[in-house]
Formats: C-alpha cells, sequence, structure tokens
C-alpha cells in the first residue's frame, strides 16, 4: 500500500514594511501570462523542495497560477506583483495575495538559466516597496523548511519567524 507524499513543512515568515528599498524596473503580471508563468514555475519548482506547488505537470501549474489570479488564496495584488523578463520571454516573478488580511508573498520563482542573478531578491524588493506604497505595514509568506536557498533570501531580506499575538 503507497501513501501519499508528505506535505513539507513550512514556517511563516513576517517583514515590517515600509522599509527604504531601489526601486527595479519590472512589469505587472496580467491574465494572459498564466500560460508562460504556469511553464515557468513548472520549470522552476522541478526538483526542488517546492515541487508539490507546482502540481504534476505545466497544467497543474497553470492552473496553480490562475487560481492565484482569481483569488483563491485570497485577493490577488497585481499592483504588487511583478514579472522579469528577458529578452520578451518571462524569466521570474513573484505573485501576491492578501491572506487573512495580511499581504502573502503566494509565489516567487526564476528561471533554472537565471537563478543566481539576483533576480528573486530584486522581484521581492519591488512587492516590499509597492505594498509599503499602498501603506501596508507587513508582508508574510510560507517557506518550505528543507528550502535553505529561499530561506536564506528571506531572511537576508529582514523576514523573521512569525509572532504570534
Amino acid at each position: 500500500m503507497t501513501h501519499p507524499p508528505e506535505e513539507p513543512k513550512r514556517f511563516r515568515l513576517d517583514v515590517t514594511l515600509p522599509r527604504e528599498l531601489p526601486a527595479h524596473a519590472f512589469r505587472h503580471p496580467v491574465p494572459a501570462d498564466l500560460p508562460a508563468l504556469g511553464r515557468l514555475m513548472w520549470d522552476a519548482y522541478r526538483g526542488t523542495p517546492d515541487e508539490p506547488d507546482a502540481g504534476d505537470s505545466v497544467a497543474a501549474a497553470t492552473e496553480e497560477i490562475r487560481l492565484a489570479f482569481t483569488g483563491e488564496h485570497g485577493p490577488f495584488q497585481p499592483a504588487a506583483s511583478f514579472v522579469a523578463e528577458d529578452e520578451g520571454r518571462a524569466v521570474a516573478a513573484a505573485l501576491v495575495t492578501v491572506w487573512q488580511e495580511v499581504p502573502l508573498l503566494a509565489y516567487v520563482f526564476t528561471a533554472p538559466s537565471h537563478v543566481g542573478r539576483g533576480l528573486g531578491r530584486r522581484l521581492v524588493e519591488a512587492s516590499m516597496r509597492a505594498l509599503g506604497e499602498q501603506g501596508h505595514s507587513l508582508l508574510s509568506l510560507a517557506v518550505t523548511e528543507d528550502n535553505v536557498r529561499a530561506r536564506r533570501l528571506y531572511e537576508s531580506l529582514g523576514f523573521t519567524p512569525h509572532q504570534d499575538g
């Protein structure tokens, strides 16, 4: 008898906004981006601790992005979400929703060909800056315990473990 794979353990991290952050030249995602963002998420998450978040196919990853766009994970925040492009092709994205009245960095992913170039950092900074300018005072995210690279990135940006109360 086989058992379904165990859900990875996740931690909630928060960062206080607003903060002084550089401006970055990224564009906001639009519904027409769904197929490209689904492929990008699938490519970015394969072989990582976050692979289950993308589902078992490009179609499943695209559906996950569609659910974010349509509010399944809380109201989508296109003005605080960003896409990085290289020669007109999406190569990284940060998608923000609002969950339980707090902005949530729902997804950050980068094409394997563009990892290590600082795109994830700059996208998160752009989201943080946009949210601070909108008057938000906090940004939360959930990070997989085994995703050490992502945890290091978020901690270097000032995210700390969530404190109840």
